[in-house]
């Protein structure tokens, strides 16, 4: 048997999957997927690695398909990592496509955020790229602005306010938007403790308390474009409105965790919406920004 066919054999196993498919990039990030996530990179890297070996004595690449194949077994059917590979391999692609493809998957399941500042008391960490997820996230407190005059000119006043009352820079820098006119209303630098300082107005500036949520959010790569955000919005309104448990609390907002000196490839934001468990009975409704 080839080396290739022993290293990849262990990984071959497949995990038990649910008897019916989700829809596509329609499920909601489990615990148990992670188990499987590790599986399916383990195998793209190491067809990557064969692929990447020099010299005469280097195992002959294995079969991009085969590998692919694999990897869809350990990852949950309706999960964006499974739709991305049953869409590369549904479509006619060269060898060489598919290895392209297997290498940006990889790039996306190993992607680790750049840790810049420390998260709030109590925030959840970076679980994935590219996954619905339901989080919970304690009562915090945060410092805000309008974005009347861009994103320069609502940073600067909220620097100005952490610097004058010497509190530490948090991540994630939350961007809250106005669904009526579809654009970003307010920016907000997060207080590391809600015990720090007091809540009202200051100049430019108001800090308010924010309670207790949980949000349907997914995780991205990159900046935060326009186009970018509202593709990943219209994911979050369309499981909302197949929902029956959940209702859209409160509208659309990013969360941003890195700085102008992070590269576009090393980047992380969050789009998310605030949501509610759903009344008995209420009807679902598309427009996940009308619970605002």
């Amino acid at each position: 048997m080839p080396r290739i066919a022993l290293v990849l054999l262990p990984l071959l196993m497949p995990l038990a999957v649910a008897a019916q498919a989700a829809p596509a990039a329609a499920r909601v990030l489990q615990p148990d997927d992670l188990e499987g996530r590790g599986r399916a990179t383990a195998l793209l890297a190491t067809a990557l690695l064969t692929t990447a070996l020099p010299g005469p004595r280097a195992t002959p690449p294995s079969d991009p398909a085969v590998v692919l194949q694999a990897a869809a077994r350990c990852l949950p059917p309706g999960s964006a990592a499974r739709e991305r590979v049953d869409a590369a391999l549904a479509s006619p692609r060269t060898a060489d496509e598919l290895r392209s493809a297997i290498a940006d998957l990889h790039a996306d399941l190993t992607f680790r955020p750049v840790a810049e500042a420390d998260l709030p008391e109590g925030f959840p960490g970076f679980a994935a790229v590219d996954e619905l997820e339901l989080r919970a996230y304690p009562a915090y407190r945060m410092v805000r602005t309008t974005m009347r005059g861009g994103s320069m000119g609502a940073f600067w006043p909220l620097f100005r306010h952490i610097q004058q009352r010497e509190i530490a820079m948090t991540t994630p820098v939350q961007v809250d938007y106005d669904a009526a006119v579809d654009r970003a209303r307010t920016m907000a630098f997060l207080y590391g403790s809600p015990d720090l300082g007091e809540a009202g107005p200051d100049g430019r500036v108001e800090v308010v308390d924010v309670p207790a949520m949980t949000v349907l959010s997914i995780g991205s790569r990159g900046y935060e474009r326009p186009d970018r955000v509202a593709e990943l919005r219209g994911r979050l309104q369309a499981w909302l409105a197949a929902s029956p448990t959940w209702e859209a609390a409160g509208p659309l907002r990013t969360m941003a965790y890195n700085s102008p000196s992070v590269g576009a490839d090393r980047r992380y934001f969050e789009v998310q919406l605030p949501i509610r468990p759903r009344p008995d009975g209420a009807p679902a409704d598309a427009d996940a920004d009308a619970g605002r």
